[in-house]
């Protein structure tokens, strides 16, 4: 932390995902992830459907899910590739199991395959954030103006308790991580609290409604970020 005092600074995403959705109980985590990810990406694109990814990930592609619903990043950037993802406009979200099982029309399959990440090169535009500090990749990212997703372990009273009052989740083992996963997009990095403090932490939005936490986002501290309870973290460049 000395070394990010020292070099204290901030980052926003110039484009912001269009709106926060509540994905409820729906284990669709990595598809809300995904395609706010491209909004943020695609600064002239509409509002993109969730539960269109998630649809085409689960029924067309065949992608297992975990015991609780939820994908594998793996499978959600691969419906990328192959399949894209529509405007909300063309297939309505609705986070229930009779939403997410609802056949997309030709229209949205149409549209999604305009919206497909597509080969840059030799290779596809996203990269898997690693080596020895995963903090400063994701900063160097957002700086860049590339949103950043990633998968990790849920800690204890998500949603309701984890955070403190300044709506920070800083310590990896407090509350500590539970069975449960999820999937969020960083859209920015804060290395100073306000009067100078140093605090170290990105911003999360995350797929519960504008309602929930802090107008719909949170803040998880830098030595979170960097323990194994984020399991991986990909830029999309």
């Amino acid at each position: 932390m000395a070394a990010v005092g020292a070099m204290a600074g901030s980052a926003t995403l110039p484009v912001l995902p269009r709106r926060t959705v509540n994905q409820g109980s729906t284990q669709c985590c990595v598809s809300c992830a995904l395609g706010a990810a491209m909004e943020a990406r695609n600064a002239s694109w509409d509002p993109l459907s969730p539960v269109f990814h998630y649809h085409v990930t689960r029924f067309v592609k065949g992608a297992v899910a975990d015991a609780e619903g939820r994908l594998t990043l793996d499978a959600g950037f691969a419906t990328l590739i192959t399949h894209g993802i529509c405007r909300e406009a063309l297939h309505t979200s609705v986070f229930d199991a009779p939403g997410t099982a609802s056949t997309p029309t030709a229209a949205a399959f149409a549209d999604a395959a305009a919206r497909r990440m597509r080969r840059v090169g030799v290779s596809f535009p996203k990269k898997e954030i690693g080596g020895t500090s995963r903090v400063t990749s994701v900063r160097e990212h957002l700086r860049s103006g590339n949103p950043v997703v990633m998968a990790f372990s849920l800690p204890m009273g998500y949603p309701s308790t984890f955070l403190n009052a300044d709506h920070e989740w800083l310590d990896p083992q407090a509350p500590g991580p539970s069975a449960s996963r999820h999937c969020a997009l960083v859209v920015a990095f804060d290395d100073l609290r306000g009067g100078g403090v140093v605090r170290g932490a990105v911003r999360v939005f995350d797929s519960f409604g504008r309602g929930a936490f802090d107008s719909g986002g949170w803040w998880m501290g830098y030595r979170v970020l960097d323990s194994a309870i984020v399991q991986e973290a990909w830029a999309l460049i």
